[in-house]
């Protein structure tokens, strides 16, 4: 029998509570539209946990455990007069006080038991989805997959109670589409991916300031290359300190706002990301290391900034390989 070495906490919050099926219900009135007529649309986002839920969830290396889970847009004979879009962000991270468990592996799968996305380790992550104007109630199935592969040294490694690893889920409903599109849809895939990583913190013994490493990924998916390619993103309270190469700061100004340009090495490899390539930089910084970085735009020589970019984060990792 394999040996219980670490404890995985699931939290699940869902407007109120998922759990729970807490029902959310908004309701807009427009006053004289039509000679003092008056409108009103119920907007329902439910979801609802299953026995598969639970806390304190334990697992050992080689081992899967699966966890479902649906949101829908009715209660009883109640449904959404609207067109509704949802949000699910699943944060993986370390528990308070514990080290996470860097092997972990969680992956959210729809209904068909297609991977939507995954993290290895900690990270963030969006899924997204949708319910169209009908008469008849609908709900969307997922499946949370947490996986720990056996690498024959996991279960000496993460012995003791100093790991653990919890996953947070918060949703949010909108009558317009979110700006992330549904990642299970290859038709409205992103044209770029960025990645942001960071290692695990250490404090400076002189100054008591906290400080890691991060690094930045680039990836084209679109059919054009990007030519001298440049990115500009905000990071609030953590600060990029330098670039150590592959990549020029050129901007941290206003505060928390940072650019960086391809390095002008009259390289194509790593001046220009073609299609289906990426290009990484990376650096020190200060703080924790655990917030993801935000409003990102990526551009070129040959082509105007966009902000249609598809963003994963990854904090604490031991190395960034």
């Amino acid at each position: 029998m394999k040996r219980v070495v670490f404890f995985l906490t699931l939290v699940l919050i869902m407007l109120s509570s998922i759990v729970a099926g807490t029902l959310a219900m908004y309701t807009v009135s427009v006053d004289n539209l039509a000679e003092g007529s008056v409108v009103a649309k119920e907007f329902i986002f439910l979801g609802e946990g299953t026995d598969t839920f639970q806390q304190g969830l334990k697992i050992a290396p080689s081992e899967t455990t699966q966890w479902q889970f649906k949101v829908k847009n009715y209660e009883n004979n109640i449904v959404s007069e609207t067109d509704m879009y949802y949000k699910l962000t699943f944060n993986v991270q370390a528990v308070s006080g514990k080290k996470a468990i860097e092997p972990l592996k969680v992956t959210v799968k729809d209904s068909n038991g297609n991977a939507l996305n995954s993290v290895t380790g900690v990270g963030t992550f969006a899924v997204v989805g949708s319910f169209p104007l009908a008469v008849n109630g609908q709900e969307q199935n997922y499946l949370v997959e947490i996986s720990w592969p056996d690498d024959g040294t996991s279960d000496v490694k993460y012995a003791g109670g100093n790991y653990g690893t919890m996953i947070n889920v918060d949703a949010v409903a909108s009558q317009i589409p979110f700006s992330v599109v549904d990642p299970g849809d290859p038709s409205q895939g992103k044209q770029v991916d960025v990645r942001y990583e960071t290692t695990t913190p250490w404090q400076n013994g002189q100054s008591g300031i906290y400080q890691y490493n991060y690094k930045v990924t680039i990836t084209n998916n679109s059919s054009e290359p990007i030519n001298n390619w440049s990115i500009g993103f905000f990071l609030p309270t953590d600060k990029l300190t330098d670039v150590w190469s592959n990549a020029k700061l050129v901007s941290n100004s206003p505060p928390g706002y940072y650019k960086f340009l391809n390095p002008g090495y009259n390289n194509q490899a790593t001046d220009n990301i073609l299609p289906g390539q990426s290009v990484s930089f990376g650096g020190p910084a200060l703080g924790m290391g655990t917030e993801a970085i935000q409003t990102i735009s990526v551009g070129g020589s040959n082509i105007s900034d966009t902000t249609n970019v598809d963003l994963t984060c990854q904090f604490g990792k031991a190395s960034l390989n």
